[in-house]
């Protein structure tokens, strides 16, 4: 049970910000207390953010199996996603999932573009997604690409709404009460979905990911817009079958969201 004794913490700074910045800013305070378990009261306090967004924010992590919780009140990094690889970083300061580190491998090596995996994040008005891992082996032009980006940019390939590109329309188009337009039945009918990304020049294909009937993420194949266009179904066939073998995983698992290792 999520501690509910805290009182609203006064003078928060979260007024006016979109939701999915709102998740960012709660994330990325996470991550700087460092390693351990923190108390809510400090997150709440540290982050700016009203205390009822925090708790959904955190409880969404929680269920993931990104964060853990422990009573009273404290919340973490996952320890089994807590180590970080510098070397395949590119600043983004992802977690470290050994099933998703495989897969993405795979399909980097198979496509020879940049290979990602992203999360739902179904909270608050604006549901997102969030990413998880990615792998750009040789692709040097994407490093140097995210390190010349802007910071809005850099946080949009972080965190940005379902609507925003085709790593949360994948997502987005297999909920339940999405909209019944003609690109969600497109999507749904075609297995993929090739958008701009939030790099200029580069595109993106994503394919859901499912935890059986359920989709609780999203994997991505990005590069640069020739090659996206030209082997688009060479890129959704390589992205679909890598997709199932993490599906079959969480089947296996024991938890929600669960990649087994």
């Amino acid at each position: 049970m999520i501690d509910a004794e805290l009182v609203e913490t006064a003078g928060t700074v979260d007024d006016g910000m979109t939701a999915h910045a709102r998740v960012y800013l709660v994330l990325q305070t996470l991550n700087s207390m460092g390693p351990g378990l923190h108390p809510l009261r400090r997150i709440i306090d540290e982050s700016g953010v009203t205390k009822s967004t925090v708790h959904r924010i955190l409880r969404a992590g929680v269920e993931a199996k990104h964060l853990i919780y422990r009573a009273p009140g404290r919340y973490g990094i996952a320890t089994d996603v807590a180590n970080h690889r510098p070397d395949a970083s590119v600043h983004l300061n992802l977690p470290h999932d050994s099933a998703l580190d495989r897969e993405t491998t795979v399909l980097q090596r198979q496509t020879a573009q940049v290979a990602m995996a992203f999360s739902a994040v179904l909270i608050d008005d604006t549901p997102g997604r969030l990413m998880l891992d990615h792998t750009y082996g040789r692709r040097s032009d994407f490093q140097a690409a995210f390190n010349h980006a802007d910071v809005d940019t850099k946080v949009a390939l972080r965190y940005a709404p379902l609507t925003a590109d085709a790593a949360g329309l994948a997502i987005l188009s297999h909920l339940d009460g999405a909209p019944q337009s003609h690109l969600m039945r497109e999507i749904r009918s075609e297995g993929y979905v090739l958008t701009q990304s939030p790099l200029p020049d580069w595109k993106m294909l994503g394919v859901p990911l499912w935890r059986g009937s359920t989709v609780y993420g999203s994997l991505v194949v990005m590069g640069l817009r020739p090659q996206m266009e030209r082997n688009r179904r060479e890129y959704a066939a390589a992205a679909l079958a890598c997709a199932a073998r993490l599906s079959a995983r969480c089947e296996l698992g024991s938890g929600a969201m669960r990649l087994a290792s």
